[in-house]
């Protein structure tokens, strides 16, 4: 299994070129502490220095030129696999965009606006990325994923954020599990089950930021699932409680196949949002397609929201 990325191998070859962060950082079209950041995650999945600095200059250890060497070939190789299978089968190079979805992968609408969007650019492609060991705007940052998808506060001096729709939060248990004696839960009713989560890396816009915290208490058995799938089948299957959005949820609450509360007496509402990096050498392309999925989501999801 592979540890690093091409992204991690592009970056050692920046700097030993370069020689500095900066002028590194300007040649790849990334912000200075997104590509240290990408130093030193490649640095701790290696387990090895790859840079010394020297004044202001950085200065490849042994392990990092063996890196860089490897990362020439590795690099060159891509490259021309790439050029040959657009030679050889008559293909127009397209753009790659890659969407951050994160643990919530229940897309289900998310090809169909896709493909009305590649009818508009063709040659426009997309990867999902899935990866939760971050939090969604410090992958915009960093430069792992072109453009995420979230709720909560996304902004930041160096994102553009897109609003896309309103939601709210649905505590959901297994048909029959025993739910809080009122039409709601509160912080206290999740306290004696376990909670089934799909990650416990702390994310601003969900139940640890508008529930827990401001309870002082949190469940004291975490169940982690990883996606919000195996979350539902695990609850499903009566292993627990969990909290997820409604629009996560509303197919499984139609089928009959899960029971859901408000969370709170009001209800949990949150908002979800698209954002980019706006030094993105790509940035105009990745805003217009926000805005078409501002668009779109805007005229599919009027629905939801706390109800």
């Amino acid at each position: 299994m592979l540890r690093l990325q091409l992204s991690h191998y592009r970056v050692v070859q920046a700097v030993r070129i370069h020689g500095t962060v900066s002028a590194a950082a300007q040649a790849l079209g990334l912000t200075q502490p997104a590509l240290s950041h990408q130093i030193a995650e490649a640095e701790r999945r290696l387990g090895t220095k790859l840079f010394a600095r020297v004044g202001r200059r950085l200065r490849l250890t042994s392990a990092g030129d063996l890196l860089a060497t490897s990362a020439d070939a590795i690099l060159m190789e891509a490259g021309l696999a790439e050029s040959t299978l657009i030679g050889k089968f008559g293909a127009t190079p397209g753009e790659v965009v890659r969407i951050g979805t994160f643990a919530y992968n229940s897309y289900r609408w998310l090809p169909l606006f896709l493909k009305q969007l590649q009818q508009q650019w063709p040659n426009l492609y997309f990867e999902f990325i899935t990866d939760t060991t971050k939090v969604p705007i410090r992958s915009v940052l960093d430069g792992d994923v072109d453009i995420a998808i979230s709720a909560g506060n996304l902004s930041s001096s160096r994102t553009k954020v897109f609003s896309l729709f309103n939601d709210e939060l649905l505590a959901i248990a297994a048909l029959g599990y025993p739910t809080a004696p009122q039409s709601y839960m509160l912080a206290a009713d999740f306290l004696d089950d376990p909670f089934i989560t799909y990650s416990t890396i702390y994310e601003t816009g969900f139940e640890e930021e508008l529930l827990w915290r401001p309870a002082g208490r949190r469940p004291l058995n975490y169940l982690r699932a990883g996606n919000t799938e195996a979350v539902i089948e695990m609850v499903k299957a009566g292993f627990g409680r969990s909290i997820l959005s409604r629009w996560a949820v509303q197919p499984y609450l139609d089928e009959h196949q899960l029971v859901a509360l408000r969370v709170t007496e009001h209800g949990m509402p949150v908002k979800w949002s698209a954002v980019v990096r706006k030094s993105h050498q790509h940035s105009k392309l990745l805003e217009a397609v926000c805005e078409q999925l501002q668009t779109w989501c805007q005229l599919n999801f009027s629905h939801l929201g706390a109800q």
